[in-house]
């Protein structure tokens, strides 16, 4: 519950969002931040401690019992939780409380399958955003704030100004990207990009360093800059500036697709989940990955500004269909009052 938080500060939103169904929210948090919550919710911080796994999970079950005893729970919702669903479960068993899961993630684990055993269900985004099926699992779409995340008037032509917006890890493939780019320099020597973002642990802060220092002499040349993140509540205001959203990260959906989409800025990626439901813009989908960014781009700056329009308006309407907070706050209050 941090505002300020790179990767989980739309949960706030999401405790906002349900706080009109409910007449109390309890919101059991690892950590707390900033946050502007309406007055029925009341948060409470386990204090979870990354590395100290064995603290951190004793900690979290004697707070959550003792939230028990002073107070009677009709449903327990865990957003991005998967160990603590786990951990919670014979509990929650004995207390015969409903529990729901939000799990977002292509990556399967026995955690995964024993949470869908003994839970009410798990909530997920699209059916390709988690690897398990069945009828426990509730396919609702993503949460975007479509007020907040306003179109521009008028799609930005020619594409000359790239970005892309997420944490500073390998799995974003962020290189990738780069290279994706500097290919298309060659044809279009205009093209420049930003990399928005900060790697999640020390860990990956390793990683990160090396990508900006194997790369320092693009970024002296002033086509590629390496920013790091900013709040979430500026990020409507960055996309404005720029023409395109790139982005290679595999596995689930990812909501930055989402809102750069709803923008009215045309996305290039290869993440099988987005392109499923948006289609490509290049005819190829049975390259490598590394080649099908390339390839993306490639076809979208040669894209025809009127049908570009078209797309981009096309796409637009399906996230505000589709992935509106306001219903999907609706869908999910239905599946766990059921």
């Amino acid at each position: 519950m941090d505002e300020s938080n790179q990767v989980l500060s739309h949960q706030v939103d999401v405790v906002n969002l349900l706080a009109k169904y409910f007449d109390k929210i309890t919101v059991l948090t690892g950590q707390i931040g900033t946050h502007n919550v309406e007055s029925n919710v009341s948060v409470i911080s386990s204090n979870w401690l990354p590395g100290k796994r064995f603290y951190s999970v004793f900690k979290f079950l004697k707070v959550f019992i003792n939230i028990n005893r002073n107070r009677r729970f009709s449903v327990i919702f865990s957003h991005m939780t998967l160990v603590q669903s786990f951990l919670i479960l014979p509990i929650v068993k004995i207390l015969r409380i409903k529990h729901f899961l939000w799990y977002a993630h292509t990556k399967n684990s026995m955690y995964l399958k024993i949470v869908r055993i003994f839970s009410s269900g798990i909530i997920t985004s699209t059916t390709g955003s988690c690897p398990l099926q069945g009828k426990k699992i509730f396919a609702i779409g993503q949460s975007i704030d479509t007020r907040k995340f306003m179109s521009n008037e008028q799609i930005k032509f020619p594409i000359r100004k790239l970005i892309h917006i997420g944490r500073f890890d390998p799995s974003k493939n962020v290189e990738m990207i780069i290279k994706a780019v500097a290919n298309n320099r060659r044809f279009y020597p205009d093209l420049c990009l930003e990399i928005l973002g900060s790697p999640s642990n020390g860990r990956f802060k390793i990683f990160s360093d090396y990508i900006v220092n194997k790369y320092e002499k693009e970024v002296n040349s002033g086509w590629l800059k390496f920013t790091e993140k900013v709040s979430r509540d500026k990020v409507p205001e960055i996309l404005k500036s720029k023409d395109c959203f790139i982005h290679s990260f595999q596995g689930s959906l990812d909501k930055t697709l989402l809102e750069a989409t709803m923008m009215g800025l045309p996305v290039v990626t290869n993440n099988h989940e987005y392109k499923k439901i948006f289609g490509n813009w290049s005819s190829h989908s049975d390259i490598t990955n590394s080649k099908l960014l390339e390839e993306e781009l490639s076809a979208l700056l040669k894209f025809p500004k009127e049908l570009l329009n078209e797309q981009i308006n096309a796409r637009r309407k399906k996230v505000v269909i589709d992935h509106n907070s306001e219903d999907w706050a609706i869908k999910l209050a239905k599946i766990i009052l059921n």
